[in-house]
């Protein structure tokens, strides 16, 4: 089982929804969900039914996961302490658990904040088929603009560039 982070609820669903389709067992749970919904999730999260959670940090605050071998940053949070609980949610009870990041180059300032938190280097590698492009300039994040000017409210789900992770033991 895993526990996937998403910056935006409308990121947590389009991706729980692609994960689905290709066979995996996935389901989104963020504010826009009715408590009912929510609860069904965590529910069939917990038995094993539903493999992948998709979620929101605000829906995933409080939440309490057994025996929970990975969680995945399929986006790094805008603030460095949100990692904190994001990684939090496994590894517990003197269990371990992975904790993995997909970072993109636009994400690279975040993760560096991360690792000032931490006040420690988070071990990196890239993964095969997800080569960076070195040439590559990062952008901004949360300040695109549409052709319009209006500021998008997300930004479409891509390939991750590389991976960080770290196993974690409590």
């Amino acid at each position: 089982q895993v526990l996937v982070f998403t910056r935006t609820k409308l990121a947590a669903s389009r991706l729980a929804t692609l994960l689905d389709r290709q066979g995996l067992e996935a389901v989104a749970i963020h504010s826009d969900r009715t408590q009912p919904e929510r609860t069904r999730a965590l529910e069939g999260f917990k038995n094993g039914e539903i493999r992948i959670l998709v979620a929101t940090d605000v829906a995933a605050r409080g939440l309490d996961i057994e025996d929970l071998p990975h969680v995945v940053n399929f986006e790094l949070p805008w603030n460095p302490q949100d990692y904190i609980h994001r990684i939090g949610r496994t590894g517990r009870a003197g269990a371990t658990g992975d904790a993995i990041s997909l970072v993109s180059i636009d994400e690279v300032d975040l993760l560096r904040g991360v690792q000032r938190l931490l006040r420690r280097a988070i071990p990196w590698t890239v993964e095969e088929g997800f080569i960076p492009d070195r040439d590559a300039e990062p952008r901004p994040l949360g300040h695109q603009r549409l052709r319009s000017g209006a500021v998008p409210h997300h930004k479409p789900l891509r390939a991750r560039s590389a991976a960080v992770g770290e196993r974690r033991r409590r």
